[in-house]
């Protein structure tokens, strides 16, 4: 074949384009969290919980402890050890310890164990309440046989004469659960089981934060700030940001639940960061923490490993001729988590999340992170006195921080994010603010220079 002039150009135009794809692909990775998570050591304490504390649930930790969980779902652990729960002559699970323990961890990935330890904690409540707490009375759990199969099929485990010998030892009220009963209360508590703190992932450069209310009611907070983005989780880009610094405010709610976690999806009344928030959950998105952290897990096409370490290698060894696989070959995936921390807290320091209001989610959330990196969270545009602005936006601001313990000054420079408007501290550079923190911790009186000081509420545990 011979190649005119055109040719040759449009040619090298499509090698040109080829290379740059292949440079952005490589340069979009994630930047690396640079808050590693610390070792700890000695002894501690998890709670069992079925969304609510379990109680009368034998353990026996690695390092010893052993015992039965107390009214609050109590069990005693040192940091590293594995933990074996039991029900009698039952374990219903032998499992890595954490500070939160639910039917997810004791399941093990395993579906039919986990749709099962649902019905047989539930239906061995004493008073058939768990909305109260779940308690087994000692006569029900002695009674609970090794034969008792937690992988069998949930249809039938409620059926099995073990289970109901057990609740006739200790007289237990009304019904044993059905699958579709144990679930639907197991999901309605979803939300709830992720608020007990304030998750962060940050570095340097970047954060992303969760708050959801613990009163029940799914309100939360989501604030970005991080890098405008065209790609989706699988890497696939296209040519308009589906990703950018925001913040997002609004309803979540617990649609369904499997052994990685809970599937949330949000209804926010504010959203300004696009796709990165609650808002736009994938299919097979999943949230679930085990107390220490919050992890976000998804379910993604696997990456080619690549074959040769520089570019042009690998132009040429993807050239070759391509390979096709039948059409009933399944895509091969992978699951890729993402893991949220509790908002690092100092007592009596300035390090901690703060809130301008104590009663909602939707309110102004400044957060100090021991890397002297700042974010402010405002899902209203409004000034620290709740007024309304003409500049000011829901957003973020993201920026250095010192502060001065003797002298109260606070100082906030080099701002990396701030979509906010004129309502953070990014309009008030050249300004002396001070920050008092009260004898107890709890409380501190943030004044800027030539405003009406307002009361920040700690809002980290």
């Amino acid at each position: 074949m011979k190649f005119n002039q055109q040719t040759k150009k449009t040619c090298m135009l499509l090698a040109s384009a080829f290379i740059i794809s292949l440079t952005s692909c490589d340069s979009s990775q994630e930047s690396v969290n640079v808050k590693s998570k610390t070792t700890l050591k000695g002894p501690t304490t998890g709670i069992l919980t079925n969304t609510a504390p379990v109680a009368g649930v034998s353990y026996i930790a690695s390092s010893g402890s052993t015992g039965i969980t107390d009214a609050q779902g109590v069990f005693r652990y040192n940091h590293g050890d594995n933990v074996k729960f039991k029900l009698g002559e039952l374990v219903i699970g032998d499992i890595e310890a954490s500070a939160i323990v639910t039917p997810i961890e004791l399941a093990a990935g395993n579906e039919n164990k986990l749709k099962n330890l649902l019905i047989l904690l539930q239906s061995l409540d004493s008073d058939d309440n768990p909305a109260n707490g779940i308690s087994i009375p000692a006569e029900a759990a002695s009674a609970v046989k090794s034969t008792l199969n937690l992988e069998a099929d949930p249809a039938t485990f409620a059926d099995t004469a073990t289970l109901q010998a057990a609740r006739e030892s200790a007289g237990i009220p009304g019904e044993i659960k059905s699958v579709e009963e144990a679930s639907e209360y197991f999901l309605s508590q979803g939300v709830t089981l992720l608020s007990s703190h304030i998750w962060v992932k940050y570095d340097n450069q970047s954060a992303s934060i969760i708050h959801i209310a613990e009163n029940g009611s799914g309100e939360y907070l989501q604030g970005e700030a991080t890098a405008d983005d065209s790609c989706d989780e699988n890497r696939i880009c296209g040519g308009s940001t589906i990703i950018k610094a925001g913040v997002e405010y609004g309803i979540t709610r617990a649609e369904e639940f499997d052994t990685r976690g809970f599937k949330l999806t949000g209804s926010p009344s504010i959203d300004t960061n696009l796709r990165a928030g609650l808002s736009h959950p994938r299919p097979t998105w999943r949230i679930h923490t085990n107390g220490d952290e919050l992890i976000i897990s998804d379910i993604i096409v696997a990456q080619r490993e690549r074959q040769q370490s520089g570019l042009f290698g690998e132009l040429f060894h993807i050239s070759r001729p391509i390979e096709l696989s039948s059409d009933d070959e399944p895509i091969p995936t992978e699951i890729k988590e993402k893991r949220y921390a509790k908002m690092d807290n100092v007592t009596n320091g300035i390090v901690g999340a703060w809130g301008l209001n104590k009663d909602t989610v939707k309110s102004k959330l400044f957060l100090f992170f021991p890397n002297s990196r700042f974010m402010l969270i405002d899902p209203t545009g409004q000034t620290y006195q709740s007024e309304e602005s003409k500049c000011g936006t829901p957003g973020v601001e993201f920026a250095s921080y010192a502060f001065d313990s003797s002298t109260k000054a606070l100082k906030i420079s080099s701002f990396i994010y701030d979509t906010n408007g004129c309502v953070g501290f990014s309009d008030s550079s050249d300004k002396s603010i001070s920050f008092d923190i009260s004898s107890d911790g709890n409380t501190a009186t943030l004044t800027t220079q030539g405003e009406a000081p307002v009361i920040l509420y700690r809002a980290s545990n």
